[in-house]
């Protein structure tokens, strides 16, 4: 089914809960992060969700965990065969990207709690944007970029329309 153009996507209700969950579990909460920041991460948990749900068997309830759920899609990778690593437009691709990201959320976030915003102002904006950088726009080696360089590089993927997807207001719809 084709997307109609300017419609926006809405969230899948029973991933909400799940993706609360997640998030409780890993960074705690959202709350403390710019709108921007935890609609980001809000998205790239839900986006994982979805994309995981279709290969879990075993309900997750109670066990809401990255390490549980990349256990329940390792034993159907292996019982299933079904990743292809050379399949780059492959879902099982897109899947691997998206934990990928969720994997690093947590040091993201450990690092950017780290840095006062109060004392360190700057450096804590430019992490929040470095982060952005990387999970929102995709920018490959955005750390090693310069800012000029990755703002060029966001122009361009938002022109081109190769920027993800994300559902506003996310953060607020999970609330945690």
């Amino acid at each position: 089914m084709a997307k109609k153009r300017g419609v926006k996507p809405s969230p899948d209700e029973d991933i909400l809960p799940l993706c609360a969950e997640l998030i409780r579990s890993e960074i705690t909460t959202l709350k403390d992060l710019s709108p921007d920041l935890a609609n980001t991460l809000a998205n790239e948990y839900y986006r994982f969700l979805v994309l995981a749900a279709p290969h879990i068997k075993h309900p997750l309830a109670g066990k809401i965990t990255l390490p549980a759920i990349r256990e329940e899609l390792l034993s159907a990778t292996l019982e299933f065969g079904v990743a292809d690593s050379n399949a780059k437009s492959a879902p099982e691709s897109d899947l691997a990207a998206a934990l990928a990201a969720v994997e690093a959320i947590p040091h993201f976030m450990e690092i950017l709690r780290g840095i006062d915003p109060n004392k360190d102002p700057i450096q804590h904006r430019s992490t929040v944007e470095l982060i952005t950088d990387y999970l929102k726009y995709d920018i490959p080696d955005a750390g090693g970029k310069l800012l000029i360089k990755r703002l060029f590089e966001r122009a361009v993927k938002k022109s081109a329309k190769k920027v993800k997807e994300y559902i506003p207001g996310l953060a607020d719809a999970i609330d945690v």
